[in-house]
């Protein structure tokens, strides 16, 4: 795995680390290309290290803090950040806000998280993207998505809100203003614009990043 730039910019979208399988090495360095700020928390700090890549913050807990002192000495300098809560992902999220960041990729474990609330709760500072199983979770919180895309692609619409009426186009089976009460799975119908909209409620939108990482 390559080691990132040293230019970056806070407009970049910083990479957020918690679980260092959730997204293939191929696809993590796509993501490291534009040098983001990489932000790891201490349970995937050990995998992290083996990658080779130049770590800008651990977050960690107070305990945990002479311990890995050691571990980070060729990563100097480095911001080793001590908290008392062991909700590492929204200390990590409190610190990148503190920064101004206006955007992060995160790796996680959607289902041994918090994250999902993370991203809903941060949404107004933070746009975010979730990486887990080499799919790419993007929260829609206007109810609006637009993308161009290329048949036969694929999309997880997983409702959030009550009462969301949802319509789509260019789509196998669209929708016009019905009600969403469960995930479904859409499949792009044309090489052009979808379009998923609903009335004002937010969305997960779910696609794989094997055929979208650079989206």
């Amino acid at each position: 795995m390559s080691s990132h730039h040293i230019v970056r910019d806070e407009q970049e979208p910083a990479l957020l680390i918690d679980d260092p399988i959730a997204l293939s090495a191929e696809f993590v360095d796509l993501l490291l290309e534009w040098s983001p700020t990489v932000v790891v928390t201490s349970k995937a700090l050990n995998e992290v290290l083996q990658w080779g890549i130049k770590i800008d913050v651990v977050v960690a807990r107070f305990d945990e803090i002479e311990s890995l002192k050691p571990k980070l000495k060729v990563q100097s300098p480095v911001q080793l950040l001590g908290f008392e809560s062991t909700d590492l992902l929204n200390a990590a999220y409190i610190f990148l806000k503190d920064h101004n960041h206006q955007a992060v990729n995160v790796l996680a474990d959607i289902f041994n998280s918090k994250v999902l609330d993370l991203i809903k709760e941060f949404s107004r500072e933070m746009d975010s993207v979730l990486f887990y199983n080499d799919q790419k979770w993007i929260f829609v919180k206007e109810g609006r998505f637009e993308k161009w895309v290329s048949t036969g692609q694929v999309f997880g619409i997983h409702p959030i809100a009550r009462n969301t009426f949802f319509s789509s186009t260019g789509f196998y089976t669209d929708w016009q203003n019905e009600m969403l009460l469960e995930p479904i799975e859409l499949t792009a119908e044309i090489s052009g614009r979808i379009s998923l909209v609903t009335n004002r409620k937010p969305l997960w939108v779910v696609e794989s990043v094997e055929t979208d990482i650079y989206k």
